[in-house]
């Protein structure tokens, strides 16, 4: 596997260094966002940000990295399965489409990871073409995963291998669902 984890400024390292430890210690980011000090390193492997993808036409391939916000998975007619994700970047927010084809591969990739960067085609929607999704092909594997790892890979700061299983552990804890338990297939609310 190819390495694309490449050296940064000295600003961008220090950025890093004090998100790492951010990362490490409380989850919580207050000197700027978590993938600004990997900016350096994703602008190299031609990732855009979600402003920009405003300016580019239907059917483009792009690049996009985010802080994955939400994965969901609703039922479809046809049966298969589609996960729909939503990102976070230093910009906003990415829509991002997964049909089967793709889970195949990534799924793995998607579902433990707290930083995806991932390859696909741009998707305008509506009259005016201003809702935006990518509909993901593949994922860029090496910019991919848990936040301190790559920080830690940016910084070449060692962490130790039990903070970063502390940490997710403490981000994999589900409450786990009653079994009789019904939804409601229509919702109505009495304003």
């Amino acid at each position: 596997m190819r390495r694309l984890v490449a050296p940064v400024q000295s600003l961008d390292k220090a950025l890093a260094e004090k998100t790492l430890k951010e990362a490490m210690t409380m989850s919580i980011f207050c000197h700027a966002h978590p993938l600004a000090s990997l900016k350096t390193v994703l602008r190299k492997q031609k990732v855009v940000t979600s402003s920009n993808l405003r300016r580019m036409p239907s059917g483009s391939r792009v690049r996009i990295s985010g802080m994955v916000i939400i994965v969901h998975t609703p039922p479809t007619k046809s049966g298969k399965r589609v996960m729909f994700l939503t990102l976070e970047d230093e910009a906003g927010l990415l829509d991002v489409v997964v049909f089967s084809k793709v889970q195949e591969r990534f799924a793995r990739i998607i579902l433990t990871s707290e930083v995806l960067t991932l390859e696909g085609r741009l998707q305008r929607k509506g009259p005016t073409g201003l809702a935006i999704s990518v509909i993901m092909e593949k994922a860029l594997v090496g910019l991919c995963g848990p936040l301190t790892k790559l920080l830690a890979n940016v910084t070449h700061v060692r962490i130790p291998r039990k903070t970063c299983d502390l940490k997710r552990s403490a981000v994999k804890t589900v409450i786990p669902e009653p079994e009789n338990c019904d939804y409601p297939t229509q919702l109505s609310f009495g304003f």
